[in-house]
């Protein structure tokens, strides 16, 4: 991008409040602000009361000179943030010389406006809490601490001409879905970072970061995405975990026709246990047994340690009335640990039933 010809002009930025803070020493806490950008403080806010509703008034300000020719340029401010981190200052003890403080958390304010053309913005940068912080158990309103913030400059860092004429690259990551189980921690939310590299025909190649994800168990969302996915995508070699995931939800929602059709396209490009033992619930599921039966016995034949599969063939063998391959699915369902407490609930109602399919009986 064409970098601005004038010489340094202050980018300032104000904390004017905080909002739903509390202390480790209590709800109503000393605090204060440091404000950082391009690895140097830029300063400290005075020590500040926070109040009983979890408010404090801070009207705190810091700068930094924005100067092309030599000092923090465009590049820089489109990918550094500024970080605020908010410190609690501890009571005095007896015979206390020097003051104690803790890190409550930490708010990043990024600056991409700025590259963009605005002279100010406003924003409410949301506090995420250090490990072991009392923000990470909020207050009886349940609402994440904030910081107003805002931003500005005495006018645009760039002319018109530039802003039209710019190659400002823009990438924006929305979600990312089927998270490993892992990414569900014991405790406290934690929050998430995306990262890639951008190819760059300068010197250097330039990572970007996603932050502040959060974890999100909305299947709308997720169902949209891979809907959109598999309507566009003519040949990707990474498409059998879509199928696997939208069949799944499907089949969560109960839409077992959209199941059928999306776990039969995994079955043709790419065929596994999974996809077959998805298309046999499916199909158990519109009362087509014997396409379930079917389908059940290519995912026993790839992956006859699968519980679900067992489960399911006690279940087509019990509608099928044959007491012998039902009795055999469901020993086998048992001695490998079946963990659907549902489906077993399922099993032996059907047991019931028909008065048969459990060697117990």
């Amino acid at each position: 991008m064409e970098q601005v010809a004038s010489t340094g002009r202050p980018v300032q930025i104000t904390v004017t409040k905080g909002y739903e803070l509390k202390g480790f020493k209590g709800d109503t806490p000393v605090t204060f602000i440091r404000a950082e950008f391009n690895q140097a403080v830029l300063g400290d806010s005075a020590k500040i009361t926070v109040s009983s509703e979890g408010t404090a008034v801070y009207n705190f300000t810091a700068s930094f000179e924005f100067s092309p020719e030599g000092g923090i340029t465009l590049d820089d401010l489109a990918h550094k943030p500024v970080f605020l981190t908010v410190t609690e200052v501890l009571p005095k003890e007896k015979k206390q010389k020097d003051e104690k403080t803790l890190i409550l958390g930490q708010a990043v304010v990024d600056l991409l406006p700025l590259v963009e053309g605005e002279s100010s913005f406003e924003t409410m940068a949301p506090l995420h809490p250090v490990t072991g912080s009392p923000l990470e158990f909020p207050r009886s309103g349940g609402k994440q601490c904030t910081l107003e913030v805002k931003v500005s400059v005495a006018e645009s860092l760039l002319t018109t001409a530039q802003m039209v004429g710019g190659n400002l690259l823009k990438v924006t990551l929305e979600a990312a879905y089927s998270v490993p189980e892992s990414f569900f921690p014991v405790g406290p939310l934690q929050n998430y970072m995306a990262g890639l590299q951008v190819p760059s025909s300068g010197e250097k190649d330039y990572p970007i970061l996603f932050k502040n994800g959060t974890l999100n168990g909305n299947h709308a969302e997720a169902k949209a995405c891979y809907e959109r996915t598999v309507s566009f995508v003519v040949d990707a070699s990474e498409m059998h975990f879509v199928f696997l995931r939208l069949g799944h939800i499907y089949l969560e929602e109960k839409e077992y026709e959209k199941a059928k059709k999306t776990y039969l396209q995994a079955c043709k490009r790419s065929p596994s246990c999974l996809t077959w033992l998805g298309l046999g619930i499916a199909c158990y599921r519109l009362e087509e047994i014997t396409e379930a039966e079917d389908a059940l016995s290519e995912a026993n034949a790839l992956n006859n340690y699968n519980a679900e599969v067992w489960a399911y063939l006690a279940l087509v063998s019990l509608k099928a009335g044959r007491q012998l391959e039902a009795e055999q699915a469901y020993k086998y369902t048992m001695k490998l640990k079946l963990k659907d407490e549902t489906l077993l609930a399922e099993i032996h109602m059907l047991q019931e039933t028909f008065g048969f399919g459990n060697p117990s009986f």
